[in-house]
């Protein structure tokens, strides 16, 4: 419950008498004032005993007072710019930083919180890219393929070859070319005839959007004329 604002006069070092003098005028007990205004007995009785000392650093200690002002029906404007005067006259001023200033820039209050939010957005943003990135690089990868079968280059006197390996089950495989048929775990497997001399067997397994992945293995047949009609 606030009163009608009553201006009392006195010194500019009054400002504790004026509070106690006008909760004794309406009849109010200190602890009745603190329960209404949600502001803990010790402060108001700072205020009331000049004791600036035993009040909290900043802003909060005006706001007390604006409060307990307003409640008593003071005129709050005065008593904060007198209350302002009072706190500062005859101090060496030294830098301060956000949270120790006796007022708050108003620019900070909508600033701080602007940076906070505007850096979980940047976070956020560059998680999706990162996210995106990822799905963009497994979509265009080349799959995994490996020839179980020839390991490396050799030479062989059979005509006849069997191409074996393992790719990704979703892949197309081609042997020189040729579309050779995935099973559903990935292992492939062909036979190829093979030219006398030397042979390039290139293999190679791409998904639908991706890179291909190419293997080569170079066979030598080694054919026996005297066998030939």
């Amino acid at each position: 419950m606030f009163f009608q604002k009553k201006s009392l006069m006195f010194d500019s070092d009054s400002i504790g008498q004026q509070l106690r003098l006008a909760r004794e005028e309406k009849k109010i007990k200190l602890e009745v004032a603190a329960k209404k205004l949600l502001i803990k007995v010790d402060y108001l009785k700072a205020l009331e005993n000049n004791d600036h000392s035993k009040l909290p650093q900043g802003v909060y200690a005006k706001n007390f007072l604006r409060e307990y002002a307003r409640f008593l029906g003071l005129d709050y404007k005065s008593l904060v710019k007198e209350f302002s005067l009072d706190n500062t006259s005859g101090r060496i001023s030294e830098p301060a930083t956000l949270f120790e200033r006796q007022i708050v820039p108003k620019k900070y209050l909508v600033v701080v919180p602007a940076l906070i939010r505007n850096s979980l957005i940047i976070i956020v943003a560059l998680i999706c890219l990162i996210y995106i990135g990822f799905l963009v690089n497994k979509i265009f990868q080349a799959p995994y393929l490996n020839i179980s079968y020839p390991e490396g280059d050799f030479s062989t006197k059979e005509k006849q070859l069997e191409i074996s390996g393992q790719t990704e089950s979703e892949s197309e495989v081609q042997i020189n070319g040729q579309v050779v048929q995935v099973s559903a775990d990935g292992s492939f497997k062909r036979n190829i005839y093979l030219e006398p001399g030397l042979n390039t067997i290139m293999v190679s397994a791409k998904k639908k959007y991706s890179r291909s992945a190419t293997v080569s293995r170079r066979i030598l047949f080694e054919n026996n004329p005297s066998l030939l009609p």
